[in-house]
């Protein structure tokens, strides 16, 4: 078997009785199908078995093989090559086509020391007894997934809806530990934040919005599928109920996850918001301080300069007499009631 192959089609065929891995090409796939003809997209007509066909990194070619097979929609198979799709579920009446994303918390290469959240398309076909994943990137949780199913060759009377509800919770479960990483995050904010407001330094902490603005626009991206997520779990469980409710619990527990991760995400942006809003509060008030102190300076160099300006114009020789001694004792004076005023009034 071609090694290249090997990678691209690790095909898995659940039975109830015993369980295998196979590597397919375009022969053996047609060869798996136990009814007669190739025209219908059922591959198997066995109730108590499946087959689950996972792909990565698959070429146009691979694509238009399974095409051929499983009579995809021909809008299908430019949105599979396109791999560019939001979170959604289309009914085919003999299959349905899910897209849902896994998200990883990566380091930016831009930043040392720096993480960036970065999406990952799981395209999804799920038939009467089959089941195929399309994915760009390693999905290491599908792998333990695999693991598990084989040993439980029992699991395979609940059908394939059961294995998609696995899928989706097992990627839906990596985005809780990401999510508690970015409230750690936000709580050190908003340390830095009480710490710049009761801190003298007029220095401020000028990374700080900036980088509560790259983590809103992360909370906003995960939100731009998080959201569609929820709306293709509740289609699921709508459907489902509408079967006769066999993977009802299944699904009622993929959106109440799916509705957790939304929620906490629109309050991580609410608080996000509102740290924001301090911090602008906060150099506003900083910036006011050194307004009132830049004012005090200002005015305690005026009046002095405003003497010896007049002072001066009166006398092509500066002489010591004629009140010499007066003017510098009255910018003296000046001067140190202008200070003690503005250190009264907490300008300085």
């Amino acid at each position: 078997m071609d090694a290249k192959l090997a990678r691209v089609f690790q095909g898995i065929f659940y039975d109830a009785p015993k369980n295998a891995v196979e590597v397919m090409d375009k022969a053996e796939l047609h060869k798996i199908a136990l009814k007669s003809d190739h025209t219908t997209c059922q591959p198997l007509g066995n109730e108590r078995s499946f087959m689950w066909i996972d792909i990565t990194q698959p070429s146009d070619e691979k694509l238009e093989m399974l095409s051929e097979r499983f009579k995809l929609d021909p809008q299908i198979l430019e949105d599979l090559k396109g791999r560019e799709g939001r979170p959604k579920l289309h009914d085919y009446d003999d299959y349905i086509y899910i897209i849902f994303h896994a998200i990883t918390l990566d380091p930016d290469p831009d930043h040392e020391g720096k993480h960036e959240i970065n999406t990952h398309e799981i395209d999804c076909l799920l038939g009467g007894d089959w089941i195929i994943t399309i994915h760009d990137d390693p999905m290491p949780k599908f792998d333990t997934l695999a693991t598990r199913w084989k040993r439980r060759p029992e699991w395979m009377r609940n059908g394939a809806g059961n294995l998609l509800y696995e899928l989706m919770d097992a990627v839906l479960d990596d985005y809780f530990p990401i999510l508690d990483r970015l409230d750690e995050k936000i709580d050190s904010f908003e340390d830095r934040l009480y710490g710049a407001g009761e801190s003298d330094d007029d220095s401020g902490d000028g990374k700080l919005s900036s980088e509560i603005f790259a983590l809103k626009r992360a909370l906003l991206e995960v939100r731009h599928i998080a959201g569609p997520t929820r709306d293709v779990a509740n289609i699921l469980l709508r459907r489902d109920a509408e079967e006769g409710g066999k993977h009802f619990a299944a699904f009622q527990d993929l959106y109440d996850h799916s509705s957790r991760i939304v929620e906490n995400i629109d309050t991580y942006r609410d608080i996000l918001s509102g740290a924001l809003d301090a911090y602008l509060a906060i150099e506003s008030n900083r910036m006011n301080a050194v307004m009132k102190r830049l004012t005090a300076y200002s005015i305690i160099l005026l009046l002095p300069t405003l003497i010896a300006g007049i002072y001066g114009m009166n006398f092509d020789d500066m002489p010591k007499q004629h009140g010499f001694w007066g003017s510098l004792g009255a910018m003296g004076i000046i001067v140190g009631s202008l200070l003690v005023y503005f250190k009264w009034r907490k300008w300085m």
